[in-house]
């Protein structure tokens, strides 16, 4: 009996070529004999139509191609709409690519080997800027050697041990991400996280509902430089930087409301969500001077959406200089 695999790819992009090397790293993969891989390419109203990049394109076997549309909700919402299309019963596994990311061959086979070995959830490892993914968290950097070229390593964990660790940092990228469909069905990206959070809830909520979760260091694929409402406003200085922070306290409050967590698990939580308010107040006050419709935008929506948000304020504004001097140690503050 084979295995089935959907290769969910959200698809938003303006430049010819990016969803076609994207999809021609999922067929290029070294895949084990029983496979079967169907990508499942959501357009998400995109300006450049898909078709373009797919119509001399004849996949061979064991693959095929399905494309969705739907009405620009974001990558969330698309992924939500290949997920709605998934039958449980004829989907074994569920991979997600981002359609300006690649896969290096031997991703599924890697992905497959964990899952068939018990795990529920598995994640690899991936380039972002000429340094592995994993270096930027410390969980990883503490217990592996997670430099390019270094021997890769696998390990499987509790699924609680993972929650706690994702609790803090979204560890898994999107694109080197692959689950168990069947016993996850319902689980679903909260469209209301549009610019951060939402990739993160999710892997939470998996960890939740998972008794392993399994990783390799291995670099299984590379980001790319396409469309991304996440990196647009992943620059401090960006215009869309507050409402990414602001969903970032919406993903902190909503933890607190749709899990169960302990004081410690609590107290790391917080701390994530005064650092974003910190962060954020230094932004808003900043665009009093150089943006102030989008402070005033923002304290509309923190208004309407978090409105226990202003009971930190007085708190927050205290510690607006020492965020400041610390901020300056990070980067040089790009002029406007």
């Amino acid at each position: 009996m084979s295995i089935r695999i959907a290769v969910v790819i959200p698809y938003f992009q303006r430049e010819p070529g990016i969803l076609r090397r994207s999809v021609d790293s999922v067929i290029a993969q070294d895949l084990p004999d029983g496979i079967d891989v169907n990508i499942v390419i959501v357009d998400d109203e995109s300006p450049l139509p898909p078709q373009g990049e797919l119509d001399d394109l004849d996949p061979p076997a064991p693959y095929s191609i399905v494309v969705l549309n739907r009405g620009n909700g974001g990558p969330g919402a698309a992924r939500n709409t290949a997920l709605d299309h998934l039958d449980p019963a004829e989907t074994d596994y569920v991979a997600f690519l981002d359609s300006d990311d690649e896969w290096f061959p031997g991703h599924l086979r890697h992905a497959v080997a964990a899952l068939a070995d018990g795990a529920d959830f598995y994640f690899a490892n991936s380039m972002h800027d000429g340094v592995t993914s994993f270096s930027y968290f410390e969980y990883m950097t503490r217990n592996h050697d997670v430099r390019v070229g270094a021997e890769p390593e696998s390990r499987s964990i509790s699924g609680h041990q993972a929650f706690n660790e994702f609790l803090v940092h979204c560890i898994p990228h999107t694109s080197n991400v692959v689950y168990r469909f069947p016993p996850h069905r319902d689980v679903r990206f909260d469209v209301r996280l549009r610019r951060t959070g939402e990739d993160q809830l999710f892997w939470i909520t998996l960890a939740k509902q998972s008794k392993r979760v399994s990783y390799s260091t291995a670099v299984m694929g590379s980001r790319g430089r396409g469309v991304s409402v996440y990196r647009e406003a992943l620059a401090w200085d960006s215009v869309h930087a507050p409402n990414r922070l602001i969903d970032g306290l919406v993903f902190r409050d909503k933890l607190l409301t749709i899990f169960d967590l302990d004081s410690t698990q609590r107290g790391l939580s917080e701390q994530e969500a005064q650092e974003t308010r910190d962060h954020l107040v230094f932004l808003c006050l900043r665009n009093l001077r150089y943006r102030p419709l989008v402070t005033l935008d923002a304290a509309l929506r923190i208004s309407r959406e978090l409105p226990s948000f202003w009971l930190h304020f007085p708190k927050t504004c205290r510690r607006v200089p020492a965020h400041y001097r610390t901020f300056k140690t990070q980067a040089p503050v790009p002029q406007p």
